[in-house]
C-alpha cells in the first residue's frame, strides 16, 4: 500500500524500563508506582528521539488493570510526571495483553486517517501493586458462551496444549531455548540500548539502578523444570511455572509520527508500520488468536509470512507459542531471536510496546527489513502490526 508521506506512520525512537518479577519481596520495581514507570519511559523516549515536545499531541498507553496507581487515565497522569507540556493530552486503552500493541496501532491509525500526527504510545503493568484476578467482576451470562474455566488464561492453554498433543516435554524445550536466547542477547549487551535506567531496589532492599530483566534465567534446566507441578490442573496438567511467562512489572514506549514530520524535524525514523490486524477467537481458544490475526494481516498488507524477517511472538505460555509457530509453518529461527516472554516477563499492558521494540530494535542492528510482531489476547482475541526498516 503506497501511502504519502504526511499519511505514513514511522517510528522514530523506542525504549523500555527493564522488566522486574511481581514479588513483593525481591521485585525490582516492589517500591515503585506503575506510573512513575510509565513517566520512565515517555521521558526516556522523548530524550532519544529528539523530537520537539511542543509539537508531541497525544499520549496513548495500555494498561489492563486501570486501577489504584494505574487508575484516573494513567496516560495523562504519567505525562504530566514526565514533564510533557500541558498541551500534550493522554488517553489509556485496554485490550488486555495487546493493550500497548493496540495503542500502536490507534496512533498509526490516527496519522494515517490525517488526525493526531505526532503521539507516544507504550504500555505500563504493575502486576505485583495490581494483580490480575483482583476487582474483577464479569457479568455471569458472559459464561453461557463460555465456561468460567475457560476464561482463565492457564486453562485455555491447558485445553490448546490438550487439544493439539503439546507434551509438557516439547514445552519445557521451547521455555529453555527461550532463556537460552534471551541469556545470549543479554550478555552480548543487545538489550543495552533498548533498556532506560530507573532506579530499583535489589533482594536485600538497596536502591539501586535497573538495568537487566529479573526473570531472565541462566541456571535454568531440563532436569529443574521437571521437578515443578502443573499450576492449573494439578498433577495430570501440563504447565508448571517455567512454562508460563512469569508476572512481571514494566513499561514501554515509542514515538511514533508521520514521515512528513520526521523529516521536518530532520528526525531519522526507525521503521514505518505497514499494516495492522485485530481478531476475535473463542475464549477457549485464546492461544489462537495470533494465527487468526497474522493471516488477516497479511492479506491486508499482500505480503507472505516467507518475507517476515524477524518475528517477535508473545510467549504467554510455551503450548501457545509452540502452536502457533506450528500451525503458522514459522522459521523457528526468525521468532523471538533474542528470546521472549518466557524469560523476559509479560507485564500485561506493556508486552505489546515491549515486543515491539525489541523487534525495532532487532530490525535496526542487521539487514533485516520485514518484522512482525504478534500477541494472544485474552478473553479470546488476537492483534498483529507489521513493521518495515525504514532505511531498507
Amino acid at each position: 500500500m503506497n501511502r504519502s508521506p504526511a499519511t505514513t506512520p514511522v517510528v522514530v525512537a523506542c525504549c523500555r524500563t527493564a522488566i522486574g518479577r511481581s514479588h513483593p519481596q525481591h521485585g525490582l520495581f516492589r517500591h515503585v508506582r506503575g506510573d512513575a514507570l510509565a513517566a520512565a519511559v515517555i521521558k526516556g523516549v522523548v530524550e532519544r528521539s529528539g523530537v520537539d515536545p511542543a509539537t508531541i499531541e497525544d499520549v496513548v498507553l495500555g494498561a489492563t488493570q486501570q486501577r489504584g496507581e494505574l487508575g484516573g487515565n494513567v496516560a495523562r497522569t504519567a505525562a504530566l510526571l514526565s514533564g510533557l507540556p500541558f498541551g500534550v493530552a493522554g488517553t489509556t486503552i485496554n485490550r488486555l495483553c495487546g493493550s500497548s500493541l493496540q495503542a500502536l496501532a490507534q496512533a498509526c491509525h490516527a496519522i494515517a486517517a490525517g488526525a493526531e500526527n505526532v503521539q507516544i504510545v507504550g504500555g505500563v503493568e504493575h502486576m505485583q501493586h495490581l494483580p490480575m484476578d483482583s476487582a474483577i467482576d464479569i457479568h455471569p451470562q458472559v459464561f453461557a458462551r463460555s465456561s468460567r474455566g475457560m476464561l482463565s488464561m492457564g486453562m485455555t492453554a491447558e485445553h490448546l496444549a490438550a487439544a493439539h498433543g503439546i507434551s509438557r516435554r516439547k514445552q519445557e524445550a521451547y521455555a529453555l531455548d527461550s532463556h537460552r536466547k534471551a541469556v545470549q542477547a543479554e550478555y552480548n549487551g543487545l538489550f543495552e540500548d533498548e533498556i532506560v535506567p530507573i532506579l530499583g531496589h535489589n533482594a536485600v532492599g538497596a536502591v539501586m539502578e535497573a538495568l537487566r530483566d529479573q526473570s531472565i534465567r541462566s541456571d535454568t534446566s531440563p532436569e529443574a523444570m521437571a521437578q515443578l507441578e502443573p499450576v492449573f490442573l494439578p498433577k495430570i496438567g501440563t504447565i508448571t511455572a517455567a512454562t508460563s511467562a512469569p508476572l512481571s512489572d514494566g513499561a514501554a514506549a515509542l514515538v511514533v509520527m508521520s514521515l512528513a514530520e520526521a523529516q521536518r524535524q530532520e528526525l531519522v525514523p526507525l521503521v514505518r508500520i505497514v499494516a495492522t490486524a485485530v481478531v476475535g477467537v473463542p475464549p477457549a481458544a485464546m492461544g489462537t488468536g495470533p494465527v487468526i490475526a497474522v493471516r488477516k494481516l497479511l492479506a491486508r498488507s499482500g505480503h507472505d509470512l516467507a518475507d517476515m524477517d524477524c518475528i517477535e511472538l508473545n510467549e504467554a505460555f510455551a503450548a501457545q507459542a509452540v502452536y502457533c509457530i506450528e500451525e503458522l509453518r514459522l522459521h523457528p529461527e526468525r521468532v523471538n531471536v533474542r528470546g521472549g516472554s518466557l524469560a523476559i516477563g509479560h507485564p500485561l499492558g506493556a508486552s505489546g510496546a515491549r515486543i515491539a521494540t525489541t523487534l525495532i530494535h532487532t530490525l535496526c542492528a542487521g539487514t533485516a527489513r520485514l518484522g512482525l510482531a504478534t500477541m494472544c489476547i485474552g478473553l479470546g482475541q488476537g492483534i498483529a502490526v507489521l513493521f518495515a526498516r525504514e532505511d531498507a
